[in-house]
């Protein structure tokens, strides 16, 4: 009989949830990873109701979530253990500055406590983390850079990573963090990042309101290219192969936003009407160009690297398609 492991997401219905089950649902080369989630369906992409797996509706916090993880088998996996990855928490960054007691509550206290009560020895844990807010926009980031957060956001974040890695390890179990960049893709219904109101915009003919010059630099990284990567992290989990404890995940290229204009007005065959907003306040919270090492992405990602224009035209292809 062939082995298997269970992947519990938590958080797993939302953006780049839907994207990890998309994968593991789809590709036979992750056919051995069982996905269960547990989502209080706040950010739920639409269709969740069709997906056949476990699940429980509610917020991870519930005793009753502690009784759904106890239903679930550990399967049989290298070590035996089950598989988490932890997606739930606050990323807006402009909101962090408004809520900074919100953001420590969803960020460090909730998740500790989560740790603390579900997780067994041998089971393994993937924190879903940042890359851009982790640094300061001044140099590209690689898996071992130093952090030095410029919002409240990462600040949240990299305190995260670093007491959620302790806690786990005192639980007898195993810990690794991805760090994603800009991601953008389907099932983003709820996402209101820039490619996804541009994209949308686009479709409807409505205005689109850049900040600042535009010129700001983001790694791109496509979803269905993230989904893949957490996928391929779950799987070497379960045939208990080497690992590193940071992992990167991004396209390895920066782009300012002006590409992205031109990559959706090229898809869409459509002028897009543009406006300019100084946003002053909320820029100097935001590094100014982010990009992650080429090397560190191709990690998990290999040469599948979606490119801007076509993760772009999946995109809208998506959207028009809803």
């Amino acid at each position: 009989m062939q082995s298997n492991s269970t992947v519990i997401l938590v958080g797993g219905f939302g953006f780049v949830g839907r994207n990890v089950l998309e994968v593991m649902n789809t590709q036979n080369a992750f056919g051995v990873l069982r996905p269960a989630v547990i989502d209080n369906l706040a950010n739920a992409a639409p269709n969740y109701k069709s997906l056949d797996l476990p699940a429980y509706h509610g917020n991870y916090q519930d005793p009753d979530a502690l009784t759904f993880l106890d239903t679930l088998e550990s399967g049989t996996s290298g070590t035996g253990g089950r598989i988490f990855v932890f997606l739930a928490g606050e990323t807006r960054v402009a909101e962090s500055r408004e809520r900074p007691m919100d953001f420590i509550a969803a960020n460090i206290d909730m998740p500790s406590r989560f740790v603390l009560d579900a997780i067994r020895p041998q089971d393994h844990f993937i924190l879903i983390s940042t890359a851009g807010a982790l640094f300061d926009g001044t140099f590209e980031v690689r898996k071992d850079s130093a952090y030095c957060p410029k919002n409240f956001y990462g600040a949240t974040k990299a305190a995260e990573e670093l007491i959620l890695q302790k806690l786990v390890e005192q639980r007898g179990a195993t810990y690794s963090a991805i760090r994603l960049t800009n991601v953008y893709g389907r099932f983003s219904e709820q996402k209101k990042s820039a490619i996804h109101v541009f994209v949308r915009s686009a479709i409807a003919g409505h205005e689109i309101a850049i900040n600042g010059d535009g010129q700001q630099k983001r790694d791109f990284v496509y979803a269905g290219d993230v989904g893949r990567a957490i996928a391929t992290q779950a799987l070497r989990v379960h045939e208990n192969a080497d690992l590193s404890t940071v992992n990167m995940v991004g396209s390895g290229v920066s782009s300012p936003l002006m590409d992205v204009v031109h990559a959706i007005e090229t898809a869409s065959g459509k002028k897009l009407r543009c406006k300019t907003e100084a946003a002053t306040d909320l820029l100097k919270t935001e590094p100014r160009h982010v990009i992650a090492n080429s090397h560190d992405v191709r990690d998990l990602l290999q040469d599948g690297v979606t490119p801007l224009q076509e993760g772009i035209r999946q995109t809208l292809a998506y959207y028009l398609d809803q």
